[in-house]
């Protein structure tokens, strides 16, 4: 969209789109009392109302006319892209219930095969009703347009949470690696194996219930050329070395051994390469370090069942998800009744984000991705902080002139604002009602040159991705104890 455009232009564009209705748009006007406004201030003033959201916004002005519905489905936001397939948040046109709209990429639509895997996969999880799977309500394969309507998860998928968060507490671990088995069994039960298990086809809701999504790849026959296929290659990879067919349920047990042994372990099992004949070798699957080895105070119980479900000889892994989620039920009982969660030198998480007057520190973050708010907040949360979000750099200084106790501590990321979270950061000394305000900057890992940019201090520290939730928990905390310093005593 040029930048020369008037608020009228911005309206009838979407409009035009059918992103706002004549009526909103009426109230819109009628709310701002002239149309002789910048396109800022309409922009700003539907997305307060909930009209329209950045996505959206950032589509409109780069002149994009279409995808912004798909059947009765409106999108929202970008949740996720692959290789395959985008997915977005979406709300339906009449009931405006939210769903997750699984896509098809345009590049992928041309080719018959690809569109029939991803119609099979769509109508395979549509059998699976599980409280651990997501729930798949509507296939649509018509033409150039593949979609699949989906659950929308409050939440985010394992492997972003992991980059965050780092190594789980072993408890929290093994419940998680059962929500999986639980799902993997009910699967099993229908005559489907997943054959893409990992932690990106993980999602953590924020409850902290495990649920499988894209079982795609599962099947009933299974899918030709899993060698060429850059989705099923590390599972063809243990089936050639384990000399196993492709749809055994045992590899599905494997994978999800290796999912939990990372969970407790912070590391891989099995080494991490992108190189095709490194990653079918068969050494690969045999030289997995012991878990013991690594942390030997895992509680025995949990050590166990992850060694079981990594053993290289299929005959002696679990035979079925079942038996797997059996043992781990059974093993978090017993952990809980010694009281053996191999914590015992960690301070209660609770306890963290509390402040000296025992009140919770006020942590606001500013980023406008908001799979990465998700994720920032559930750290935070989870270790006692009142978590509050803004996705607007500018909107932050305005309230902290509105109300300069708003927040304790600042976490500014740049993943969606991009440079403007520099800017943001570099600003808040030079205001003052943010010049004594502790605070983070977290840089994307593609935007570590920005680093030397930032002005860090005793109360402002910059951090660039990846980092593990501990580092930067232990970042804020060094502000904040800085921030006290600085203020010396009452």
């Amino acid at each position: 969209m040029p930048s020369d455009w008037t608020a009228e232009q911005f309206a009838q564009r979407v409009l035009d789109v059918g992103i706002v209705s004549e009526a909103d748009l009426r109230e819109v006007w009628s709310e701002l009392g002239t149309k002789n406004v910048e396109v800022e201030a309409i922009k700003q003033l539907m997305m307060g109302r909930g009209l329209v959201t950045n996505y959206q916004v950032d589509r409109v002005m780069q002149g994009i006319k279409a995808g912004y519905f798909y059947g009765d489905y409106k999108v929202l936001y970008l949740v996720g892209a692959g290789t395959f397939a985008r997915v977005y948040r979406a709300t339906h046109r009449k009931t405006k219930t939210l769903y997750a709209l699984k896509v098809l990429r345009k590049s992928m639509s041309e080719n018959p095969k690809d569109t029939e895997q991803f119609r099979r996969e769509g109508e395979l999880g549509a059998t699976l009703q599980h409280p651990n799977i997501v729930a798949i309500h509507e296939v649509v394969s018509q033409g150039k347009v593949h979609y699949i309507v989906m659950d929308f998860v409050e939440g985010h998928n394992l492997r972003d949470f992991f980059k965050i968060r780092g190594r789980f507490d072993p408890v929290e671990a093994t419940r998680i690696t059962a929500d999986i088995a639980a799902g993997l069994n009910f699967a099993f039960q229908k005559g489907v194996t997943h054959r893409d298990l990992k932690m990106s086809n993980v999602l953590l809701s924020s409850s902290g219930e495990a649920k499988l999504v894209d079982f795609g790849l599962a099947g009933v026959g299974g899918v030709e050329g899993d060698e060429a296929n850059p989705r099923t290659i590390d599972y063809a990879g243990l089936e050639r070395a384990t000399n196993v067919r492709k749809d055994d349920t045992r590899s599905d047990i494997f994978f999800l051994g290796c999912i939990y042994y990372q969970l407790m372990s912070g590391q891989p099992a099995i080494s991490e390469t992108r190189e095709r004949a490194q990653r079918l070798t068969k050494a690969r699957y045999q030289e997995i370090k012991p878990i013991a080895q690594i942390w030997p105070d895992l509680p025995l119980h949990f050590v166990r069942v992850v060694n079981k479900a990594l053993e290289f000889d299929p005959a002696r892994r679990y035979q079925t998800p079942g038996e797997m989620f059996a043992d781990l039920k059974i093993a978090i009982k017993r952990v809980d009744e010694r009281g053996e969660h191999g914590n015992a030198k960690q301070v209660d998480k609770s306890l963290e984000g509390l402040g000296a007057d025992g009140e919770a520190r006020r942590l606001m973050i500013v980023e406008s991705d908001n799979k990465m708010q998700d994720v920032l907040r559930d750290l935070f949360k989870k270790r006692g902080y009142r978590v509050l979000v803004t996705s607007d750099p500018d909107r932050l200084f305005e309230r902290f002139y509105e109300n300069s106790q708003m927040a304790d501590i600042l976490l500014i990321s740049s993943g969606g604002i991009g440079a403007g979270a520099v800017n943001a950061f570099n600003r808040l000394s030079t205001e003052t009602c943010t010049r004594d305000i502790p605070a983070v900057l977290l840089l994307g890992d593609q935007q570590g040159a920005w680093k030397d940019q930032a002005e860090s201090g005793p109360i402002r520290e910059v951090l660039t991705m990846p980092v593990k939730g501990r580092e930067l928990r232990k970042a804020v905390l060094t502000v904040v104890a800085g921030a006290q310093q600085s203020a010396g005593p009452a």
